[in-house]
């Protein structure tokens, strides 16, 4: 152990070195060899080799104390994910999360899945385990709202690189993805369903259904399916959107929470039709999958990078998501799970036989409808908390 009166290395008021080093550590340190020491300086001619004997000490502790210190700041050095899982995060880990490791020496931690009600906790309780996630504004807002997002760092985050719209207060980036009707094409051979309405008509295609076990995207389709003109579709009827969800509720076997659930669901034929994610659908199909998309009636949102408020590693956080609006990043995404790229340069590595899956191609983008990510800032907690006890009923 150091002596009592040895000076401190690690947090002194100055910086000691060379001769300085070697002497604070042979008197602190040099405690141990102290029997070895006294013989040698008795025996006199050995009293140079005594000297380098805690040189040598001294230098070992100094390397020992060096490479502790080190490796202990670049452990903290990560940031965590909080995602979607399956598909999602296997593409995002792929064409962000190895190259920004690679490039910075951060580490990217994926965890999963998101949970709004959790990252309140977290936020609430001082505990934030995450950094940032990916949603779209019709959850960012709301989340925002809430005081849980904290505003997007533009002296980090280069904006410029996007599709106008883009970058926006609190979610920046991301990818443009939407919610289709899937359909098995083994299934619905004579006939095939196109927009929301056909999901609706179980008399004209029959067989189980699966939507997604929330308002967003749900309520959307219900009043689409009972003839609600997509320019007219805000602020939402929420009395007629809930009688159209009581005729079809008894046809939906499954309310999916995930997308990879949601891919399983269709790729099992446990259901027929299905309401999910184009990519989760793309990549089956493009897998050899029976399975088809109408593209009328999509139903499209940005989904933004956003930062959870009091993030652990918020800087970090800002820098990854200006490292993944990369076009060449981005492209490689899109290739992965067929979701539109937020940097216009990306579609110039895409091929087109890829982008043509993608809600913002422009034959698919022409049937779209975007989420309103305003309205829902408003009236998500609420609507959300009755869809829920409609679900109970």
């Amino acid at each position: 152990m150091p002596s009592a009166g040895a000076p401190p290395i690690c947090g002194s008021s100055k910086l000691l070195r060379g001769k300085e080093v070697m002497e604070v550590l042979c008197d602190g340190w040099g405690e141990v060899f102290k029997t070895k020491l006294t013989i040698i300086d008795k025996e006199g001619t050995m009293r140079k080799r005594s000297h380098w004997t805690c040189v040598l000490v001294a230098f070992l502790l100094v390397m020992g104390v060096s490479l502790w210190v080190t490796s202990g700041y670049a452990a903290t050095k990560q940031i965590v994910i909080v995602g979607w899982g399956g598909a999602w995060e296997e593409g995002t880990r792929k064409a962000f999360g190895e190259p920004f490791e690679k490039e910075t020496g951060i580490k990217v931690v994926f965890t999963g899945p998101i949970d709004f009600g959790k990252m309140k906790a977290m936020v609430e309780s001082g505990n934030v385990e995450w950094d940032l996630a990916q949603a779209g504004d019709f959850r960012i807002l709301p989340a925002a709202k809430a005081g849980l997002v904290e505003p997007i760092d533009y002296s980090i985050v280069d904006k410029s690189v996007l599709f106008p719209g883009a970058a926006r207060e609190y979610g920046c980036g991301g990818e443009y993805e939407a919610v289709v009707l899937g359909y098995r094409t083994d299934t619905y051979t004579d006939q095939i369903p196109a927009g929301w309405k056909d999901f609706w008509d179980v008399k004209k295609f029959p067989g189980p259904r699966s939507l997604y076990k929330g308002v967003f995207y749900t309520m959307e389709a219900a009043l689409l399916a009972d003839g609600v003109p997509p320019d007219k579709l805000y602020p939402l009827d929420e009395e007629r959107a809930f009688a159209s969800l009581d005729r079809i509720r008894p046809h939906v076997t499954t309310w999916w929470r995930m997308g990879s659930q949601s891919q399983s669901l269709i790729k099992d034929h446990e259901v027929d039709m299905i309401a999910a994610w184009n990519g989760r659908l793309a990549q089956l199909i493009n897998r050899g999958d029976p399975v088809a998309i109408a593209w009328e009636q999509t139903l499209f949102v940005q989904s933004a990078w956003f930062v959870i408020k009091n993030a652990p590693h918020k800087k970090e956080a800002m820098e990854f998501i200006n490292f993944a609006s990369n076009p060449k990043y981005q492209a490689v995404m899109a290739e992965h799970i067929y979701y539109g790229p937020t940097n216009p340069k990306a579609l110039e590595y895409i091929d087109d036989k890829v982008a043509r899956w993608m809600p913002s191609y422009p034959d698919n983008f022409a049937k779209s409808i975007e989420l309103n990510g305003a309205y829902w800032k408003d009236n998500r907690d609420r609507l959300t908390e009755r869809f829920e006890a409609w679900l109970m009923k």
